[in-house]
């Protein structure tokens, strides 16, 4: 008897510490169970943010642009002059055009005939040569695009030849008139990038 009781207090212990106070009590319990969790959708996040919002389109400057021609640099001089005159005379006829409307592109330089006609700085001689037009004529190559032109010497009188540096001063050739030419001088000309340019502005 005594066996059946204790067997009876443990089976109702381990039935009560099993099933929840609110099974056994019914619906007249004063213990309520808690409501059943409902699973509500989810909805999508809506983060706005700059950094994944579209990017605004990018305003420049509408600055217009400028093409600048860099100036020729010059080997011989940081001033942008020759070193010399290429015969001791006067000007006679100047850089431009003529009443006629011809084109002179260089000057005229009136150094009696026969009288040395010497480069106007160092460089480089690249044409020894004659034609109709200049006569008997000198190029030299200066360096940074600028080249010097000595015509209407006499013929077979130049002093060089091409691929020569010549110091300024040196010898050329001599004033003549050979080639579109009425009286002995020396027509000079100044090539700066290319360009004819007035010998006026380059001589000292």
């Amino acid at each position: 008897m005594k066996r059946s009781l204790t067997l009876c207090a443990v089976t109702t212990l381990i039935i009560g510490v099993s099933i929840p106070a609110a099974a056994i009590a019914g619906n007249n319990s004063s213990f309520t169970a808690a409501p059943a969790a409902t699973a509500r959708p989810v909805e999508a996040q809506s983060f706005a943010s700059g950094y994944f919002d579209a990017p605004a389109p990018i305003v420049r400057d509408a600055f217009g642009v400028e093409t600048i021609q860099e100036e020729p640099a010059l080997a011989f001089s940081i001033t942008g002059t020759l070193v010399m005159w290429p015969a001791n005379a006067g000007i006679n006829d100047g850089f431009g055009y003529r009443d006629g409307g011809e084109f002179h592109g260089g000057v005229d330089i009136m150094a009696p005939g026969g009288s040395t006609i010497v480069a106007a700085s160092p460089g480089t001689v690249v044409t020894v040569a004659e034609d109709d037009g200049w006569g008997a004529y000198v190029k030299i190559d200066h360096g940074g695009g600028i080249y010097t032109l000595y015509a209407h010497m006499i013929s077979g009188s130049q002093t060089v030849s091409v691929g020569q540096f010549v110091n300024a001063g040196d010898g050329l050739g001599l004033v003549g008139q050979t080639g579109y030419a009425s009286v002995p001088h020396l027509h000079f000309e100044v090539y700066a990038g290319g360009t004819r340019v007035d010998p006026m502005g380059w001589l000292p």
